[in-house]
């Protein structure tokens, strides 16, 4: 006699989601200082940026800008487990293939999100901060820094790109850690799938 277990909640998945959308968050924390360092510019840019989009001053700018990157990754994460558990096909049944939907949930938010966002909200907003004013949120040192982020701007879709997929590729396996057991008893499209 066979037992079906019950598919989990929406309120564990939602929890299950957000966990794994921070830890994929927490684990890039470092990657963006990374980034910075290389581009050669002051630590806590790429944050700062997004706090001073917001209209935050200078002083909260770096911690709004975490606080609302986090707060995306989170989301993204509750999302992705809950778009998961709607499809069959998409199901967490196994690690691996909670790593590949992680992963194409990467790129589809790269493209779907991250791309619009920076070209026509972050780019715009840097270049009118270049503009020499007396009402520019950043000093000369931080306008420079400003500068060099357009100017590499290939740099920034490319590390931006792996970045997003090392994101969903860490979320998925989280992902699969957490909802492997629930699925135990689900029944599979051909076994790996």
């Amino acid at each position: 006699m066979s037992t079906t277990q019950p598919l989990p909640t929406k309120i564990a998945l939602m929890k299950g989601g957000i966990g794994a959308g921070l830890m994929g968050g927490f684990a890039l924390f470092s990657s963006f200082f990374a980034i910075d360092q290389m581009l050669d510019i002051p630590p806590g840019t790429f944050y700062k940026t997004i706090g001073v989009t917001m209209g935050v001053d200078e002083g909260l700018a770096i911690a709004m800008g975490f606080m609302a990157h986090m707060g995306v990754a989170a989301l993204i994460g509750g999302m992705y487990f809950m778009a998961s558990n709607i499809w069959r096909f998409f199901r967490l049944v196994t690690v691996p293939k909670a790593i590949i939907t992680g992963v194409w949930t990467g790129l589809i938010v790269f493209t779907l999100a991250f791309l619009p966002i920076h070209m026509f909200v972050m780019t715009p907003m840097m270049e009118v901060e270049l503009i020499i004013t007396d009402v520019s949120k950043f000093d000369l040192e931080q306008q420079q820094a400003l500068a060099t982020l357009l100017y590499e701007s290939d740099k920034i879709y490319i590390n931006a790109f792996i970045l997003h997929i090392i994101y969903g590729a860490i979320a998925g396996f989280i992902g699969g850690c957490i909802m492997h057991d629930d699925y135990k008893g689900v029944k599979r499209i051909a076994g790996f799938w």
